[in-house]
């Protein structure tokens, strides 16, 4: 089983396969045609993935048996949905993921990755250090998610309740819940996840937020209980 698994083979993933040797890690797409550029580019232990970052995936690649998940998507939020994924099913794999967008820093850190790394800033001498050096930043895992009751979790907006029809400025989640917001599947648009900004919620929609499970919770019941006052 190999000991590294490199998710994505865009421009940051390439700049990270470079450094790796070819026989030591297992290369991870999402799609034939990067399958296929990395073939050309003499990789050969390759695994191509759903779309849709299944969990039952992640386990058949051998996620458990590795030591290093390095998560290099070019898409910000499917990045970080990957990383949760994987942080959810092992808490102990050392997870190095790359950050475009200095706003989402904290929000990879209550995901539980060990390392996060700039793609413009990848060196050959970083990336080995990064993989090689004993694990630092375990303690951002064990505060987040062993020592607390924090944890991260898929929310379907209920028909009728007080957050359809909503815009997440007017919600204020953070705030109103002490939860943060990650990000959002629009069913109307695809079932890929998408960053939070001012969008508006429908029923069916999917808001992926980490936070405290009690307040996890009491979201889930105000959204029952609102339902029925709710509906006009």
């Amino acid at each position: 089983m190999k000991k590294i698994i490199l998710f994505g083979y865009g421009k940051n993933g390439k700049s990270v396969a470079k450094y790796l040797d070819k026989k030591d890690f297992l290369l991870v797409v999402f799609d034939e045609k990067e399958k296929n550029e990395a073939e050309k580019n003499g990789y050969l232990n390759i695994e191509v993935l759903s779309d849709k970052i299944l969990d039952e995936d992640l386990m058949k690649i051998g996620l458990i048996e590795s030591n290093v998940a390095i998560c290099m998507l070019e898409d910000e939020a499917r990045n970080m949905f990957l990383a949760l994924s994987i942080r959810n099913l092992d808490d102990k794999l050392k997870i190095i993921a790359k950050v475009e967008d200095k706003e989402y820093i904290h929000r990879y850190k209550l995901a539980g990755v060990n390392q996060i790394i700039n793609p413009y800033e990848i060196t050959a001498n970083r990336i080995d250090a990064i993989i090689k050096k004993p694990i630092t930043l375990e303690f951002v895992h064990n505060i987040v998610f062993e020592n607390s009751n924090l944890a991260f979790a898929q929310l379907e907006i209920i028909k009728g309740s007080f957050l359809d029809g909503k815009y997440m400025n007017d919600i204020e989640i953070e705030k109103n819940y002490d939860l943060i917001a990650i990000g959002i599947i629009d069913r109307e648009k695809s079932d890929k996840l998408e960053l939070v900004t001012n969008n508006k919620l429908d029923a069916d929609d999917v808001l992926v937020v980490i936070g405290d499970i009690t307040e996890i919770e009491r979201l889930k019941q105000d959204m029952e209980a609102s339902k029925q006052w709710h509906l006009e």
